[in-house]
């Protein structure tokens, strides 16, 4: 082979091998193109699958939270057992607030085990107790005034008064008379009592010991009652000494036994000064002494000079006054001005009681309501906010119940208006009785 053979055959050699070069790199390319695409295929692919994955998760957790939510809200997870039914959206009110009826169905149960009574917190006041009104037998002694007369009945008792247009009475019989119309007078509910005394024995030295002890309630401190007096002023007759110290101190002992915080008057009339050698100056002091706020009024009949002196001076100890008669005209006007000065402080003393009462009675009903609303409070968190997870429904019920303590606080301040108001009525009533009695 020449050269120029060989060197052609070299060539085509070379060109062969090229070619072939050339396809098998190409081949290689297509190849390694091919695992490029593949390589970016699966990476798509992972990262769209964690996508849907990630997609999946979220989806799982929101529908456990919706089951979890839908199980604390069921009715069946109450303490107190209440289905929900397909009526439970249906909306109904209480005391004002508007409810859904399962929240409606847990009020009323909680207000039937656990609500508390207003009804005590809305007490209305009876003033009609009539205390100063007059006599009437039928009536209880309510009140807390006590009244007791004592009565001489010694010896001079029997003596006639001064004529008075020619006519003269026995004192004895003067004095009955008069305390006869004061009792009848008296105040419907005041206490009254009947002390006697000289009554027994006679004027003698012999009965003296008999007569200075002889001292009787013929009439007891308790409900006045006109008939009984007349039966005790029937009952004895003027025969002997003065015990004055000894009947003061008789009539301490029952006024300390009845003692009711209240007022107590003390009249004592008589013709005469101690004869039974007692103390009365003493007496009048020990008297004020254990009977605090006492009112001693001694009426003197047809006395005269130093022994007018001494009765004013027992009179002063003991608190009150001392009043001189001379005829059955002056005993009357006595005996009148006294009921009159009753009647006056037992109508001041009635406004004053009401007036009290209404207080009282007005305080007593704002702390029954105060502690009735915040008992219900109490309830209500201990039984309802914290063994329920119904949010909706233990706001319901907390509004239902502040509405229910305001709706009763509104009933109590119209309790007190009118208790107000009848107050206000009466006390109008008895200051125009004070005016009326003035003017006598």
């Amino acid at each position: 082979m020449s050269e120029e053979s060989h060197k052609r055959f070299r060539a085509q050699i070379t060109d062969e091998a090229l070619n072939r070069y050339r396809e098998k790199n190409k081949a290689l390319e297509e190849a390694e193109r091919q695992v490029k695409n593949s390589k970016n295929s699966i990476i798509w692919l992972i990262f769209a699958g964690g996508v849907f994955i990630f997609f999946i998760f979220i989806v799982i957790i929101l529908i456990f939270l919706l089951f979890f939510i839908q199980g604390n809200n069921n009715p069946n997870n109450e303490q107190k057992n209440i289905e929900w039914t397909e009526e439970g959206n249906k909306t109904k009110v209480a005391y004002g607030v508007a409810m859904q009826e399962r929240c409606y169905n847990k009020f009323n149960n909680f207000i039937e085990n656990y609500g508390q009574d207003y009804s005590k917190c809305l007490i209305e006041i009876d003033f009609n107790e009539q205390f100063c009104e007059g006599y009437n037998p039928q009536t209880q002694a309510l009140s807390k005034e006590n009244i007791i007369v004592i009565l001489d009945a010694s010896g001079s008792m029997l003596q006639k008064t001064s004529p008075v247009m020619g006519i003269s009475e026995v004192r004895i019989d003067v004095v009955k008379k008069a305390v006869l119309n004061f009792f009848n007078k008296m105040p419907e509910g005041v206490n009254t009592g009947l002390i006697v005394y000289g009554h027994k024995g006679s004027n003698s030295t012999i009965d003296k010991e008999l007569s200075c002890n002889g001292i009787e309630e013929v009439i007891k401190l308790g409900q006045n009652d006109y008939s009984k007096i007349i039966s005790a002023m029937n009952s004895f007759t003027p025969k002997g000494w003065t015990p004055l110290a000894n009947s003061l101190n008789f009539a301490k002992d029952i006024l300390k036994e009845k003692a009711n915080g209240g007022k107590n008057y003390l009249i004592l009339l008589t013709d005469g000064i101690e004869s039974c050698d007692g103390d009365p100056l003493k007496a009048a002091e020990n008297l004020k002494l254990e009977i605090p706020g006492i009112k001693l009024i001694v009426i003197g009949f047809g006395i005269y000079d130093q022994d007018q002196i001494n009765l004013r001076k027992i009179a002063d100890i003991g608190g009150g006054s001392y009043i001189n008669a001379e005829s059955s005209s002056d005993i009357a006007n006595a005996f009148n001005d006294q009921l009159l000065l009753i009647k006056k402080e037992c109508i001041t003393g009635e406004i004053q009681k009401m007036s009290l009462k209404l207080k009282e009675n007005n305080l007593s009903n704002l702390n029954c309501w105060l502690e009735a609303t915040e008992k219900e409070k109490e309830n209500f968190v201990s039984n309802i906010e914290k063994k329920s997870n119904d949010y909706v429904c233990n706001v319901e019920i907390l509004e239902a119940i502040k509405a229910r303590s305001e709706e009763f606080w509104l009933k109590k301040v119209e309790i007190e208006e009118k208790n107000s108001s009848i107050f206000n009525q009466k006390k109008t009533e008895y200051e125009k009785q004070l005016l009326e009695l003035n003017k006598r």
